[in-house]
């Protein structure tokens, strides 16, 4: 079934990994998953530097239709964060933001997040998001709330928490989950579909990080009708970021 991923990493991991050019790579899986559409940040934003990195997504993105990008920014460098969203929202395949509150050392609930959420909220329709527990997730729910025209993805779904990242899913109807883990957690897909259904769940893998083989296992192994997963693999993501719909 073609998917759309929305959480993929273009760049070099400090792990194991094949070693060929990462486009290459990521283009290589994508084919083998059936990923129509791969919505990527960068680990050079991620890890080291932001510019630089987004500036290499954008140049991997203008060259592959099947690659989107997600700008990075860092909430301890509000005006260059900025200035990124300005220079690549505007490109038809830049879709989005990435927030990583683990690696940027700040918090959801810390001023300097709240003044980028307001900015994120200002320019851009998605952000993809960070989630490590049950507070990460809470504290999405009240900037959707405060936000109601972003769109936020809880990604990893709050991990361990991801029950509690569904029953917020089901009250803010501007939030969805992305279910990629290292740990797959048996029941957490089938209680999640139960809290909030599958029209709140999309497809994500962090991919190359994680083989996306992994993540489509857990959905596979969660019993979903055909329904649930053309919902899931396409249908959702497809609506988020206006993308053509599968027979389109």
């Amino acid at each position: 079934m073609k998917k759309i991923d929305v959480h993929v990493h273009l760049g070099y991991w400090p792990c194991p990994i094949p070693s060929m050019d990462p486009v290459d790579r990521l283009l290589q899986l994508c084919d083998r998953e059936n990923i129509a559409y791969a919505v990527c940040s960068s680990f050079l934003a991620l890890c080291y530097d932001m510019q630089e990195g987004n500036a290499e997504l954008a140049k991997a993105a203008a060259e592959h239709q099947q690659l989107l990008g997600y700008v990075y920014v860092n909430a301890n460098y509000l005006d260059q964060s900025v200035a990124e969203m300005e220079r690549y929202l505007a490109l038809e395949y830049f879709v989005g933001v990435k927030i990583h509150t683990r690696l940027s050392g700040v918090a959801g609930n810390a001023p300097e997040m709240a003044e980028l959420m307001a900015a994120v909220a200002q320019w851009s329709p998605v952000l993809l998001v960070h989630t490590t527990d049950q507070n990460a997730a809470q504290q999405m729910g009240r900037y959707a709330e405060a936000y109601p025209q972003l769109t936020i993805i809880l990604g990893h779904a709050a991990h361990t928490d991801s029950d509690e990242a569904a029953r917020i899913a089901r009250i803010h109807p501007n939030i969805y989950l992305d279910f990629c883990c290292g740990w797959p957690g048996a029941g957490k897909i089938e209680r999640a579909l139960a809290i909030c259904g599958a029209e709140k769940i999309v497809f994500g893998t962090d991919m190359d990080l994680h083989a996306p083989a992994f993540t489509r296992g857990m959905f596979e192994g969660a019993g979903l009708t055909e329904e649930q997963q053309k919902m899931i693999y396409y249908d959702n993501a497809a609506q988020i970021f206006g993308l053509p719909a599968q027979n389109g």
